[in-house]
């Protein structure tokens, strides 16, 4: 009885795992998965639910294939010196022919693909394949799960792809394969210039649970050296791909990146060296924040308590609350993109479930029992909690769009912008309300808050909820913090009225008449 309860605390990882039917099955529900979230982020997509980095990322994916240069858009015309999102260039192949919906459609495929490699995960450490897809189906039903690849408002971010590639990492170290390790290594560190954090807790995990499994204690192998190789490699990565941000020109890092980060005061950091000196001068102040204490919270109801039976795993953890704090938020969520936690979280709740399924099998049919009881007490009180951290996720299971727009005037939109789809050129610059650029996705657009060319066409909404109001008298654009100012660049005698209706207007230079 003892020894099983210590199996709470462990895991038995099987290196031998032979493909069977509940693999194929496994695929299946996979697949109804992807119709169903594609389902969801098309419908919000039509409906006018998306703005800006959906958008931007498209710009960005494609233009190494429109002769642009690399990672390129007309609002982050040097996207590198910012974010070092190599992983939107492979996806421009996608986002070329069939533009954003294209990239909505490969958000719903590494959702399947997430649930199918947490399966593989769970019968990798021992549990049986039946409760494997009820597990793998609790953990991505959960309203974490499911606001973390809703992405309100913006609908798609390259970072939203991590927890599939960190699972499919995750289940390669765990089979201790080193090749295969290292390019889904290179995979998630080719999200962003801070994934490398993601890749290094995934071996951190991989490595503990190795050396703590039975199996791996009576065949000698306790030492998973495929995760320390990946650990160690994955945190050389991080000053290599700020190195390639600094290294670019016009050097917008320090100008933006590091503008941005609202823990230090504005010009006091010069660089990643003193950032990385920054970070560690303030160490206490970081593990003593809001941030973190939202977190502890968000593990514990996030892992439906696993996280309990790995406490340990919070020590390298707290590296997932460091962005948040920078920026000075006050909230983990300040940003729907908390892959880092969310990455965490998906090896927690697997190998503490794996290690729930094994203790189960106890003597006593009474401490079965009891085990089983507190397992949905705490899954029930979990998803209560976290629907009260990410409320939004009720949108997504009724199948809802979180738009702006009623259906009156998403038609009026629809009326009046698809004149502009007929009549305009691909080429020609167009600027949009933030809430309009569905209909410009794959056309040469520009922000209104941004710095541009003349346009030809202009989609307005004299509305817009993000400040950047259109009306066939003045376009006004209010930036947070500052009062509302017209575009001086921008004549509004120089268009003509094309078409007018509700709060939508379009317009058009003159001379393109």
């Amino acid at each position: 009885m003892r020894l099983r309860w210590k199996e709470l605390f462990a895991s038995n990882v099987d290196a031998d795992l032979p493909w069977n039917r509940w693999d194929f099955v496994a695929i299946a529900v996979a697949f109804f998965a992807v119709i169903w979230v594609f389902a969801l982020k098309l419908k919000t997509f039509f409906d006018l639910g998306y703005t800006t980095d959906l958008f931007a990322s498209v710009q960005l994916a494609r233009s190494w294939l429109e002769g642009r240069g690399l990672l390129t858009a007309n609002w982050f015309p040097h996207m590198l010196s910012v974010h070092t999102y190599f992983l939107l260039v492979p996806l421009g192949l996608i986002a070329k022919p069939f533009g954003a919906p294209g990239l909505l459609f490969v958000l719903a495929l590494s959702v399947g693909a997430a649930y199918f490699w947490a399966t593989r995960v769970l019968r990798l450490l021992g549990v049986g394949g039946s409760l494997a897809i009820t597990a793998a189906g609790v953990l991505f039903l959960s309203p974490l799960s499911v606001a973390f690849y809703q992405d309100p408002v913006f609908g798609f971010h390259v970072e939203i792809l991590a927890p599939t590639l960190c699972l499919i990492l995750f289940y390669f170290l765990l089979r201790q394969r080193l090749i295969p390790s290292i390019l889904s290594m290179l995979a998630v560190i080719s999200v962003k210039e801070d994934a490398p954090i993601a890749a290094s807790i995934v071996a951190i995990v991989a490595a503990v649970e190795t050396l703590n499994s039975p199996s791996g204690k009576r065949s000698g192998s306790r030492y998973n050296w495929t995760a320390i190789i990946i650990m160690c490699l994955s945190l050389l990565m991080i000053p290599l791909l700020l190195a390639i941000s600094w290294s670019q020109s016009p050097k917008t890092y320090s100008d933006y990146t590091l503008r941005r980060l609202g823990i230090a005061p504005p010009g006091s950091l010069s660089g990643p060296s003193a950032l990385f000196g920054f970070i560690s001068s303030h160490a206490t102040d970081w593990l003593g924040s809001g941030d973190v204490r939202q977190w502890l919270w968000v593990m514990l109801v996030g892992s439906f308590g696993a996280i309990l039976l790995r406490p340990y795993y919070l020590i390298p953890g707290v590296l997932t609350t460091l962005v948040a704090w920078l920026m000075k938020r006050n909230d983990l969520f300040w940003t729907p993109r908390f892959y880092s936690t969310q990455v965490l979280l998906c090896c927690v709740t697997v190998v503490g479930f794996a290690s729930v399924v094994r203790a189960l099998i106890l003597d006593k049919s009474w401490a079965r029992f009891a085990l089983f009881a507190a397992t949905i007490l705490l899954i029930t009180l979990s998803a209560s909690a976290q629907l009260r951290l990410v409320p939004t996720a009720c949108q997504a299971y009724l199948l809802r769009s979180d738009s702006p727009y009623s259906p009156v005037e998403r038609e009026q939109a629809d009326a009046i912008f698809s004149r502009y789809r007929r009549e305009s050129k691909p080429d020609q610059p167009v600027v949009a309300s933030p809430m309009l650029f569905r209909y410009a996705h794959d056309r040469n657009l520009f922000s209104l808050a941004m710095r541009l060319p003349v346009p030809i066409w202009i989609l307005g909404d004299s509305a817009d909820k993000f400040g950047q109001s259109v009306s066939s008298e003045a376009i006004t654009v209010r930036w947070p913090g500052r009062d509302a100012v017209t575009r001086p660049d921008i004549c509004i005698e120089d268009y003509i009225v094309v078409d007018q209706r509700g709060r939508f207007v379009l317009l058009r230079k003159k001379e393109e008449q």
